[in-house]
């Protein structure tokens, strides 16, 4: 932790990155808090709508500020703004009714107009119906983040077991777990995540997708972390301290779990921060196919597949891309942050400060 913390301070990026996930984890727990609406709160006559925050105007002075706009065509939805209605934005206001942690009623959001306001607030603007984007990337982040860290560690739970076992044992259970896991390395990983959703139901709700989605994202994710351990645990297994183990009787399991994995947590804890983004990335590739997860249940990949459906969408309503710009950016913070770990836990790094 000491060398973490050191080499964290010697690298800006991987600082900001930690910032960056940290603000997006707590914003997915405080979810209803944070946002200023409902993922399904919908204001029909403002489709498409552009970003309306403004911080500066004649009538409320330097302030955060919503600027009411006019829709000038009701088929390609074309706003101007109207000059001179502004609508001053409140912290702490009271707004629809909602349960933190889905058992603390409260009412108060972190900021927002109010319920009595005429005019809604588009941080990042609104989709084709309405709906705030900003709202429903915020509730996204729930699936999208949540399922990161819930795929890798049914993965690394299989890659540990079946790994540990080969490489303990060796012989023909070595030789039986790692052909199979070659079967599915083999296999590029998006078909075979793709084959494995198609030939399931095609009408199983949110719940049940979420689910479905983990289990395949682990399922195809555990072979090559397996063949790794696997490795490590033929090379650490004749140490003379597990030697010693197997000589006192000590069950293979115990040995494995308690003397010959914490001698490679290092790369554990790298494979993990490395592998949180692909699990993220397959919700998206599978929610963007429109395999994944589906209405009233909203996730990063689901928004890119409602809102970003033509080219004209893109160059008429940039905004609606935000998604996809959260998306980079997680990813990129996990990637940051593995670099540095995996600099940190290698045996020959050295503090050059």
């Amino acid at each position: 932790m000491k060398n973490f913390l050191r080499a964290l301070r010697g690298r800006p990026i991987a600082t900001i990155s930690l910032a960056v996930l940290l603000i997006l984890y707590l914003g997915m727990a405080f979810a209803e808090f944070i946002a200023p609406y409902s993922p399904g709160t919908s204001f029909a006559d403002y489709s498409y709508h552009p970003p309306n925050v403004r911080f500066y105007s004649k009538e409320l002075g330097l302030r955060p500020q919503v600027q009411a706009h006019a829709v000038i065509n009701g088929i390609t939805w074309e706003y101007a703004r109207i000059q001179g209605d502004h609508t001053k934005i409140s912290f702490f206001v009271k707004g629809v009714p909602y349960k933190l942690f889905g058992f603390i009623p409260m009412e108060r959001h972190l900021f927002g107009v109010g319920q009595n306001s005429k005019y809604p607030l588009y941080i990042m603007g609104s989709d084709n119906l309405g709906r705030d984007l900003f709202s429903r990337i915020v509730y996204g982040s729930r699936i999208s983040l949540s399922i990161g860290f819930i795929g890798i560690f049914i993965s690394m739970t299989l890659a540990i077991l079946f790994g540990g076992l080969a490489g303990f044992y060796g012989g023909i259970p070595d030789w039986l777990i790692m052909r199979f896991s070659e079967f599915f390395i083999l296999i590029p990983g998006l078909y075979l995540i793709l084959f494995l959703r198609s030939i399931l139901s095609s009408t199983m709700d949110s719940g049940q997708s979420y689910m479905v989605i983990t289990v395949i994202l682990s399922f195809v994710g555990w072979p090559g972390t397996a063949r790794l351990i696997r490795g490590m645990v033929h090379s650490i297994k004749r140490e003379d301290f597990i030697q010693n183990a197997i000589l006192d009787g000590i069950p293979a399991v115990s040995i494995i779990y308690k003397q010959i994995i914490p001698q490679m947590s290092s790369i554990i804890v790298v494979s993990i921060a490395l592998g949180i983004p692909g699990f993220i990335l397959g919700e998206t590739a599978l929610s963007y196919l429109g395999l994944g997860i589906v209405d009233p249940a909203v996730s990063w990949g689901s928004l890119i597949n409602r809102d970003i459906s033509t080219i004209n969408n893109l160059k008429n309503y940039p905004w609606v891309l935000s998604p996809g710009l959260f998306l980079l950016i997680t990813t990129l913070a996990f990637n940051f942050i593995g670099d540095l770990l995996r600099d940190v836990f290698d045996p020959y790094y050295k503090d050059r400060r």
